[in-house]
């Protein structure tokens, strides 16, 4: 394979203007998996300077901010979950894009068309006007979100005026946070645009193929390598659910669960969903691979029925070809018939809802009245 093809240089992550100055600031090296510097800079630039505001500030506000668990799970847990998910995310769809041209996938009269489609890809990854346009949404989303002036570290006392540390978090904090999970939802349509485009290109797929999905099955772990993302974003939803909830008094965890669960589903459904542009092809695939099967396995076992029940049979039956291609002709039968028209397997789909869940079963652990109903059914038990 040629090494300078834009299939092989394929990434959704290593572009764009927010990585080129992560790059010139040595925050990022595209050799490296890690992204401790950049994580690191994030949280002097987004968390720090909140609680020494907040203790420059005095009163109640050091107290109410280190107790309120929704800024430092968005701030210490989801965005680096975000940053720390980049090199894991872009290596599984960098080797998906790659499987296209090296399973053969992909015929030698379609290259082109594949190759066009990667640097579709990557100049809507580099695109200066989609950030600038995710960087507004962010701060716009925080001029529309309602804010709480109860939160004592985020609002003066009098006036119900922003504090320091308020206003930190208003126009730096939260807005970076926001544009870093806006830009994975467009990495995310970059990645599915590019699906779109292979999807509709003549693909040699094989019914007869182990993984059961005409040779797609490696796009099921491609997809799954979103779950640090999922989690990420079920956090920050667990988190400001959990500041909702009434500390002090009885709880109802449904009222937590419910949208965690509905969270979790929808952000299955988004990733999975560019995995259905393909199921067309597979269908054809399946439908010819079930003629002509069908017609290889009557003939062939005509021919064996002729020979060994029909005919004067005088061959050693112990060790005879025949029976082995008998078999070996039964299992690819089965493996074509049982071809799956969407290409997931459940063990993928089971760690992304695991990770889209993780958060609200923490949720669960914290909260009293789940522990109490737990006592309660063990002490009820026998």
């Amino acid at each position: 394979m040629d090494k300078s093809s834009p299939s092989t240089d394929f990434s959704i992550v290593q572009g764009g203007p927010l990585f080129k100055c992560e790059s010139k600031l040595h925050l990022v090296q595209p050799d490296r998996a890690s992204r401790r510097r950049c994580m690191f800079v994030f949280i002097i630039l987004t968390w720090l300077p909140i609680p020494l505001l907040a203790l420059a500030q005095g009163g109640t506000a050091p107290h109410a901010l280190f107790s309120e668990l929704q800024v430092h799970t968005q701030l210490l847990v989801a965005m680096t979950v975000l940053i720390a998910a980049e090199p894991y995310v872009d290596r599984h769809t960098s080797r998906a894009a790659r499987q296209f041209r090296v399973s053969h996938l992909v015929g030698v009269g379609s290259r082109p068309a594949l190759e066009d489609a990667s640097r579709a890809a990557m100049r809507w990854r580099d695109s200066s006007l989609a950030e600038g346009c995710l960087l507004l949404t962010a701060f716009a989303l925080v001029l529309v979100t309602p804010h709480d002036h109860s939160r004592a570290w985020m609002f003066n006392e009098t006036g119900g005026a922003p504090s320091p540390a308020g206003w930190w978090y208003m126009t730096v904090s939260q807005p970076l946070v926001r544009f870093l999970a806006l830009r994975w939802v467009w990495r995310a349509v970059v990645w599915a645009r590019f699906l779109f485009r292979v999807s509709r290109l003549p693909l040699a797929l094989v019914p007869t193929h182990p993984d059961q999905a005409g040779g797609l099955g490696f796009l099921a772990i491609s997809q799954s390598s979103f779950a640090p993302v999922v989690f990420a974003l079920s956090a920050g939803l667990a988190a400001y659910q959990w500041r909702l909830q009434p500390h002090g008094v009885v709880t109802d965890p449904l009222t937590y669960a419910i949208p965690q669960v509905v969270l979790g589903g929808l952000l299955a459904l988004a990733v999975y969903a560019p995995l259905g542009l393909f199921t067309p092809q597979l269908v054809k695939a399946k439908r010819r691979g079930d003629i002509r099967f069908s017609a290889l396995a009557a003939w062939h076992s005509r021919r064996f029925e002729r020979k060994w029940f029909r005919d004067d049979a005088s061959g050693e039956v112990l060790g005879a070809p025949d029976f082995s291609s008998l078999i070996d002709l039964g299992s690819s039968f089965v493996v074509a018939r049982k071809m799956r028209l969407f290409p997931f397997d459940t063990r993928s789909l089971a760690g992304l809802l695991a990770a889209a869940l993780a958060p609200l079963a923490i949720l669960l652990i914290m909260d009293r009245e789940f522990i109490s109903v737990l006592k309660q059914i063990h002490d009820g038990l026998p």
